[in-house]
Order: C-alpha cells, then structure tokens, then sequence
C-alpha cells in the first residue's frame, strides 16, 4: 500500500475503542500541554495583534469557534490561526525527537485543528472523540517526520511543514472524512506548506505566526475535502512530493512500521524548560554543576557547552546570542538561557519575558557562555571555570528532561499547566482554569470536548 493511502486509511477509520490505554494517557497529556500553553500564549507578546487582526477579520462574531482568551464566534479558521500562534508562542510546547538532541513540535497543531474542528461540527464531539482525533493527527504526523530524519540538515523547518499535515489530520478525523477525503485533505494541505528558520535568525514574531497557518490550511484542507475537492494523492513521494521536494530521502519504515498498532503520540516529550529545544540537553548539565558544586553567579569566571550540531540555531553567531533583544531571540539564546539558569537554579517563563534582560547579573553571565559543537547526540557535557581557577565538568547528557526516555510525571504537567494559568489573560480566573483542568484529566468521561475551550474564551 502506498504511504499516503496507509496514513490516510489509518487517520480516518481509528476508534477510541482501539486506541491502548497508553495512547489514551499521551493523547490527553497532549492536550493538557497545548491546552496550557494556549492560555499563556494568548498574553505573550504580539498575541493582542493577532486577536484584534482576528476580530476585525469577523466583526459579526457570528461564526462557532473560540479563541483563547477572545471569546467565542469566530469561524473555523480565525479560531485555528489564533489558538496555533498561541500555542508555540512560549516556545514551551511538546516535542518529537529525533535521538536525544533535535525535535519538533506536533500537537501545538493537532491539538488547536481538533478543538477548532470541534466546534465547527454540528455533532458533539465527546472527550473520546478528542482524544482520538488527537491520538490519529499526531500519529500520522509523527510517521511521517520520522521518516526524514535529517531534515534539520535542510533550511526547511519540519515543525511547520508537516504542522499542516497533522492538522488536516486531526480535524479529517474529527470531521469524519472517509479515508479517500483524508487522503484528498492531507493533499490539500501539502498545497499550502511553507516553513523555515528565517524568523528565528532575525528575531521576528512570524516564528509563532508559522503555526498559526499550519492549523488554519490543515482545517481549511480538512474542510475542502468534506466538500468533495480533490488533492494530490502522492503528496508524499510523487515527483514532486513532500520528500523528493524537500528533504530528497524518506525512510518509509517509519511511516508503515506498527501503523493500526503502534500509536507515536506515545513517543511525544514535554519540555523541561521553556526554550528551544535543541539546547536542552546542555541545560541539564549546566544545572547538575550548579546542584552539585552549589555554584553561584559571582563564582563563575566562564562557562563552555559541548553540544550537538543541531544546537547552532541558539549559539551561532555567539556574539549576538550573548546579546537577545526580545523573547523570541531569548528563547533561542544559550547564553542567555544558561545564564538564567545559574542565577536562579531554574528557567520560568518570566526568564523569557523583555523585562528580565534589564537584570545585570543574567547580562553579564552571558558574555560568559561559549559553545563547541562537537559533542555527540548522546554525550552533550558542561565545564564551568570558576573564579578561583578551578574548572568542573558534567557528566554526559543524552536524553534531556521531558524526552520520553526521561519523562515527566503527570504531576509535572499539572503544575506546569497552573504556571501558564498564572500567566494567562486576567480574564482566567482560577475557578475557570481548574474547571478546565478537570475535564481534561477526566477527558474521556466528558460528553463535549468543547466546554473546555468554551470555559477558557
């Protein structure tokens, strides 16, 4: 069977009832994740403009969707867009790694289509319907970046070209599309990709804009093909498909190997820290030295990190790294993440925020940072030089905090959650918030999945 009519197949026909339990537990940690990272996200910087553009888009506010934090009426697509820009606006999402040190994000766009599609359907749709839906979207989409597997060698970033996928995957599902409209709807979306790394080399917010088109095309796409347009077929290895255009190789066992069986949502991971994720393993380090040698910034006379190559979007070039200038450059920064790290002993969002580049000590520890990228992807390791001549090193770090071989408990993810409730609009109140929580953890007894959208609006 051809890999897109497999992933198309598999997407449309799952039923909650043959998702293991374990899929069930990843698919609402998914949900829980993303949920949380909308409600903080929709106050980040930029996330009033896109609301107000949202707004102006659809000023009947007559259409079925919600915005977080914007309230409801709001077509399928203006409530997609919004709630994708607010979902990797923190750069704090979930993650699909590749070995130990490069991933990509995936539910910030199953997540956002298959609430947006939700709504927008005329049936209710259960807490299982959700969690299916999510369980299919990021499944497919996983596979399907599995299988080019040096794509952060390319200038195409993954997190937004196979965004759309998923997204037209998890809302096909929710929409009920047979598996010919899926196919046509994941066609449909490979229509509209784009995605690169240019906004993170100049610092501008279109990096988070990225996953807000993702959400949008994949429902738009999911829509098109429930209203019988046809799309591509062999949008993934036709001559000019997605592998052959973009990454020239496709390891195909990745997309057909366990499909039906094995669910790759439960590969996802949960960030640690609220930062890119390619320097992860690296802040592991730096903060095992500062525990173990109870390091305190006026110690430190320099720090270098031995990191993987895919570690060069948040050290290179070094000088400017050392000097971030709002929270998307921040977010990107070694320097400035390490250097956060060893003056509190722990990353919040509030290290991300403009306000903190004023503090003097996180200013001056950064122009102390270095980076080598010559470790391998399972040894990244720290030295600390410190100020009475002395130098310590970390042990080896491969799979960093949150990765799925060094997961965080459920307890993590609720707590991580409330911090982003804290951070949210004041219109969140705490009553709103936990009743939210409430029915994600007890999704799949939820009648309609919507309440928790519509609870956050």
């Amino acid at each position: 069977m051809r890999l897109e009519t497999a992933l198309a197949t598999q997407a449309s026909r799952v039923e909650y009832d043959q998702l293991p339990q374990e899929t069930v537990e990843a698919a609402r940690r998914a949900v829980l994740w993303t949920v949380g990272s909308m409600i903080a996200g929709s106050q980040d910087a930029g996330s009033d403009k896109v609301l107000a553009f949202a707004a102006a888009q659809q000023a009947d506010r007559r259409g079925p969707a919600t915005i977080i934090g914007g309230g409801g009426g709001f077509s399928v697509a203006l409530a997609g867009y919004a709630n994708g820009v607010y979902a990797k606006a923190l750069e704090y999402e979930d993650k699909f790694w590749i070995g130990n040190s490069h991933a990509y994000a995936i539910a910030v766009a199953t997540v956002p289509a298959a609430f947006a599609a939700a709504e927008h359907r005329a049936e209710t749709v259960s807490g299982q319907d959700l969690l299916t839906a999510v369980a299919a979207g990021t499944d497919a989409e996983i596979r399907m970046v599995a299988a080019a597997p040096h794509a952060i060698d390319t200038p195409f970033n993954s997190t937004y070209l196979f965004g759309h996928l998923g997204a037209a995957a998890a809302a096909g599902r929710i929409f009920g599309l047979s598996a010919e409209a899926m196919l046509d709807a994941l066609g449909l979306a490979y229509t509209q990709i784009a995605g690169t790394y240019q906004a993170h080399h100049e610092g501008s917010l279109a990096v988070r804009m990225q996953m807000g088109a993702c959400v949008r095309n994949g429902l738009q796409a999911a829509l098109l093909a429930g209203h019988d347009v046809d799309g591509p077929h062999e949008f993934l290895t036709g001559t000019d498909g997605l592998y052959p255009t973009f990454f020239r190789e496709c390891e195909s066992a990745e997309v057909l190997d366990g499909i039906g069986r094995d669910f790759r949502v439960t590969r996802l991971g949960f960030k640690g820290y609220p930062c890119c994720a390619a320097m992860h393993q690296a802040l592991d380090a730096v903060l095992e030295l500062r525990t173990k040698h109870g390091i305190r910034p006026e110690r430190v006379a320099a720090v270098r990190v031995h990191g993987a190559p895919s570690m060069e979007i948040t050290c290179r070039p070094i000088e400017a790294k050392r000097r971030p200038a709002n929270h998307v450059e921040q977010s990107f920064s070694l320097p400035w993440s390490v250097a956060c790290l060893l003056t509190a002993g722990r990353l919040t969002l509030a290290d991300f925020r403009e306000r903190a580049l004023s503090d003097p000590t996180r200013t001056a520890l950064a122009q102390m940072v270095s980076a080598e990228l010559d470790a391998p992807d399972d040894g990244v390791y720290a030295e600390i030089e410190l100020s009475d001549g002395d130098t310590v090193r970390s042990a080896p770090v491969g799979a960093p905090t949150g990765h799925p071989d060094n997961p965080l408990p459920l307890d993590r993810l609720v707590e991580r959650y409330r911090d982003c409730s804290r951070n949210g609009l004041p219109g969140h109140t705490t009553e709103r918030t936990e009743q939210a929580l409430d029915l994600m953890l007890n999704l799949e007894k939820v009648d309609d999945a919507t309440h928790i959208v519509r609870t956050l609006g």
